[in-house]
């Protein structure tokens, strides 16, 4: 609440014009609506790029579950899915954003010894800069943001990058351990604790050597060992990285963004038919997430062909064998993937987000139907960018491809347990106790899949268990599935598209528009099949 109560103060200075100064002398400024760098105060350099941290992610993470199908994507093909537009929001969010507020805030932060700051938002940098390689590939950086100096900055290799940010984040470790240095007034994802920000740099650092391992497994397995060796990595929950919304709603809304446009003027968005079947019936039990993940709107699917017109279709002659079609199961009723069907009128019928992670209600079985800003937890839910259970399945991975330090098994057990815990103790009081998973329900799902473990045949299929279990704990979180699906090929079995020759499967993102048609030196691509530099993964990707 305290850090959400900050955001707010923030964000209402920065749209009335304040800074820091006590001043009615307007005749100093250029514009009375505009403050030069030197006449800003520093802190609100930082709140901002924190922020924008948070909207990037929010901005780029949704296409990286609608191609693995974590959510519905429509289509009806990879090409038509996603124009050059597409990623202009988080684009514009890094650069004229995190990037053009680093390159203001840190001269004057170092001329007051403001260190801390430094270090935060050099991590935040790195961050978006290295997501933005994951899904573009060759990016500006180096040239970029230096306004008429250079208005065309070139392309830059995405490896070279890739090496200037782990220089990134060691500069912000240094820069978060010098002493003294004055502390931000306002850290919405820490609290103030530099030491959690020096546990995220280094499980940032952990997740670019595991990206690169394709291209250089040595020096992989040498950086994920040094950072296990010094225990200095996000390894429990109360170490997350995460950015968290409140229930106000106005002035300004501080909501989770996906609740806002799914709970303000009705269901917006189409959950993942796959997906919610992969819950629902890959175990012999459901998932206990499920009812947290997904909240059921009717308790049955529609029997009207004008609300739900595949239920008098056939599946595709190309789906496989078992493969789920139209609906997972009766209330859980989303779409396929690639379904660009329109809209017909099913607005009470589908099945919606639940209260994790975005804030909205527990599926308590009460099917009521009611989608407005007043239900659950009204929004006050959680950007969960990197999380201590994704650590551990992130090694477990690393153990098994690498022979990194640890067992892959205890990762993959680690990993399950962290996620059952965080998801199903995200806002507590909500949940329903009479239909809620107990924790018999928990044993039972993890000996489950320890035993499949244990029973596979090799290490390919060991790969498959621990890929599919990750998938499943990163409901809400695209980027790290986008990247984890392009490094491994797995999970193998992702439900096909509708259409039986939908294109290649998007291997890199179109270039933004705003990057294209404002920079002479960059053409765009000639498609989406083009890999990232760390992407030399020889196995098929499901079309």
């Amino acid at each position: 609440m305290k850090n959400n109560i900050y955001k707010i103060l923030f964000l209402l200075a920065v749209a009335l014009g304040f800074n820091s100064c006590e001043t009615t002398e307007l005749e100093i400024l250029e514009s009375p609506n505009v403050l030069r760098p030197d006449q800003a105060d520093i802190d609100f350099f930082l709140n901002a790029i924190q922020i924008s941290g948070s909207t990037f992610f929010e901005g780029i993470t949704e296409e990286g579950m609608e191609v693995t199908r974590i959510l519905h994507q429509f289509g009806p093909t990879y090409d038509n899915g996603y124009g050059p537009g597409q990623l202009d929001g988080p684009y514009t969010t890094a650069y004229a954003g995190i990037l053009a507020d680093m390159r203001a805030m840190q001269p004057l932060a170092e001329e007051s010894g403001l260190y801390t700051h430094i270090g935060m938002g050099q991590i935040i940098e790195a961050y978006a800069i290295s997501t933005l390689v994951d899904y573009l590939g060759d990016i500006p950086y180096s040239e970029a943001v230096l306004g008429l100096e250079n208005e065309n900055p070139n392309l830059e290799s995405g490896q070279v990058i890739y090496d200037q940010m782990f220089t990134l984040l060691d500069e912000a470790i240094a820069n978060l351990n010098l002493t003294p240095s004055f502390e931000p007034a306002v850290d919405l994802y820490y609290n103030g604790d530099k030491s959690l920000w020096i546990r995220f740099a280094n499980t940032l650092k952990l997740k670019l050597y595991l990206q690169t391992r394709l291209v250089n497994a040595a020096a992989s397995t040498a950086g994920i060992n040094s950072i296990i060796a010094s225990g200095d990595y996000i390894v429990s929950s109360d170490q997350d990285f995460e950015f968290k919304y409140s229930a106000v709603d106005a002035n300004p809304d501080s909501r989770h963004p996906v609740f806002a446009r799914n709970f303000d003027n009705g269901v917006a968005d189409y959950q993942s038919n796959s997906y919610m079947d992969l819950l629902l019936n890959d175990k012999s039990i459901a998932d206990p997430r499920i009812r947290y993940y997904f909240y059921r709107n009717r308790g049955n699917a529609s029997t009207d062909p004008n609300a739900l017109p595949c239920i008098v279709e056939s599946a595709p002659a190309h789906y496989p064998a078992g493969e789920v079609f139209c609906v997972a199961a009766s209330g859980y009723n989303g779409r396929d993937h690639h379904d660009n069907d329109g809209i017909p009128p099913d607005e009470n019928d589908r099945c919606d987000w639940g209260v994790y992670p975005i804030g909205a209600r527990f599926d308590d079985s009460s099917f009521d139907g009611t989608n407005d800003r007043t239900v659950g937890a009204q929004g006050a839910g959680i950007s969960p960018i990197m999380l201590s259970s994704y650590v551990d399945f992130m090694l477990a991975e690393s153990a098994l491809e690498l022979g990194t330090t640890g067992d892959a098994r205890t990762y993959l057990a680690d990993g399950m347990a962290k996620s059952f815990d965080k998801v199903m103790n995200f806002r507590a009081d909500l949940t329903d106790a009479s239909v809620a998973p107990t924790p018999a329900d928990v044993t039972d799902y993890i000996d489950e899949v320890l035993a499949n473990y244990d029973a596979a045949a090799d290490d390919d299929a060991r790969l498959e268990i621990i890929v599919t279990e990750y998938f499943i704990a990163l409901f809400g979180n695209g980027i790290e599935a986008y990247n984890t699906y392009r490094r491994t090929g797995k999970p193998e079995n992702l439900q096909p598209s509708l259409l039986a020759n939908p294109g290649v499967f998007i291997r890199s993102f179109l270039y933004p528009s705003s990057l294209v048609d404002r920079n002479n030196n960059v053409e765009q691509k000639a498609n989406q099949a083009i890999p990232v530099f760390w992407d030399t993964n020889p196995e098929g990707f499901v079309d």
